[in-house]
């Protein structure tokens, strides 16, 4: 509702400022489940209703398809992980990276992932001669919707020794020393930054330009590398079920959802977050355009991909690697029967999960409807078949 009220006005103030990936995700979600976006439409062989089921708009910041597919998501992790103890890990920069990463989005953030992967990677070949299992993903907020990114990772509480020989089982206890993962963390991003200068390609907001100059922008990593910074290594999860759908919630999901809105007068909005620093939660209010551009700073820009694996878990070594890790822990296979029997539930299956009652089923005659078509885009035909079924819906008697 708050996009529809106002879009066009924040359009009409802020459009050069917006990203094509905004347009675009902010057109889905406005448009999700209506005649813009096409139907699948069935019809009851005995009475001739009709029933009209909207088609979707798939994007991550649609609250209800950002929760279709932060499901989808975590099942399809949680069926190919394996069964061994695992650790959740936070990795977060100084605040005085953050504008030059909101001017550079894509190559800064890949930053984020090869840092953070590598800090690991690394660690883990030197110290215990193996490859660990990870998944790493990026989050570009906070609680009070503020830019803040942040890399999460899932990783093995061991690994698969380089040779393929044996699976290398670290102490549940304790996966690495915190300082030795800060300063890593902190070298990888310092150096790729400064790489990424040196090459020039870096862009700069106009209050930061001096940072242009390789002095001055060498003086501001020699700062922010003075600073011991955060990371944060989780205790051992034997199921890791829960981090995975904290993750997911957070990287699939709208950014924020609708019950947090505590107030909303077409001038302001509030909304309740959970302060981590306070220990509390709190309030913020903002006015409705400062809102909006808090929201659309986080939609990710077109094929990026938020979510990486690493590791045995990566593209490069999971066919070759995660067999020989599953038989030395004695795991079986992955359940590819789950998968194949499409262990994501579809629109109808959901449906009778929530109210019981199939959607397809005729409550005039008692059968089942029968698919007739699927209509894509929005014309006059469309409108019609939707003006006739609502219209079925609205004077239809029964008895």
């Amino acid at each position: 509702m708050i996009f529809a009220l106002h879009w066009w006005g924040f359009i009409e103030k802020y459009k050069k400022w917006i990203r094509p990936a905004v347009f675009e995700n902010v057109r889905k979600i406005m448009t999700c489940r209506s005649p813009e976006l096409g139907f699948h439409l069935y019809g009851c062989p005995g009475c001739g209703k009709l029933k009209i089921i909207p088609h979707s708009c798939k994007s991550r910041f649609c609250p209800v398809c950002g929760k279709i597919a932060t499901d989808k998501w975590a099942q399809g992790v949680l069926n190919d992980l394996l069964d061994v103890h695992y650790h959740h890990l936070v990795l977060t920069v100084p605040w005085e990276l953050r504008p030059i990463m909101l001017m550079n989005r894509k190559i800064t953030f890949d930053v984020l992932f090869k840092a953070a992967i590598k800090s690991i990677s690394d660690w883990a070949k030197m110290r215990w001669n193996m490859r660990m299992g990870i998944i790493a993903v990026l989050h570009t907020f906070g609680g009070d919707l503020k830019f803040h990114p942040h890399i999460h990772l899932i990783v093995t509480g061991g690994g698969l020794s380089i040779d393929g020989d044996k699976w290398i089982e670290l102490d549940p206890k304790f996966l690495m020393p915190h300082s030795g993962l800060k300063k890593r963390w902190r070298y990888n991003v310092v150096k790729m930054f400064g790489k990424l200068h040196k090459k020039g390609k870096l862009r700069f907001p106009k209050s930061s330009s001096y940072l242009k100059e390789i002095k001055c922008f060498n003086g501001l990593m020699s700062k922010i590398y003075k600073y011991m910074w955060y990371a944060f290594i989780g205790a051992s999860l034997l199921d890791p079920t829960a981090s995975v759908q904290y993750i997911g919630r957070y990287t699939k999901r709208a950014v924020l959802a609708e019950y947090r809105i505590t107030y909303y007068d077409e001038k302001i909005i509030r909304f309740r977050f959970k302060d981590y620093a306070q220990g509390k939660t709190s309030y913020k209010t903002l006015s409705i355009f400062s809102f909006i551009r808090r929201i659309i700073q986080h939609i990710p820009d077109k094929w990026f991909r938020m979510i990486r694996h690493a590791g045995i878990f990566s593209n490069r070594w999971k066919s070759r690697y995660m067999p020989v890790a599953r038989k030395l822990i004695g795991q079986k296979g992955s359940d590819t029967s789950v998968k194949d029997n499409n262990s994501s539930p579809n629109w109808r299956a959901r449906q009778i999960d929530y109210t019981g009652k199939d959607p397809l089923y005729c409550d005039r005659c008692k059968q089942p409807m029968r698919f007739i078509g699927a209509f894509f885009g929005a014309h006059y035909r469309l409108n019609m078949i939707w003006s006739v079924s609502i219209s079925q819906r609205l004077f239809y008697k029964p008895g």
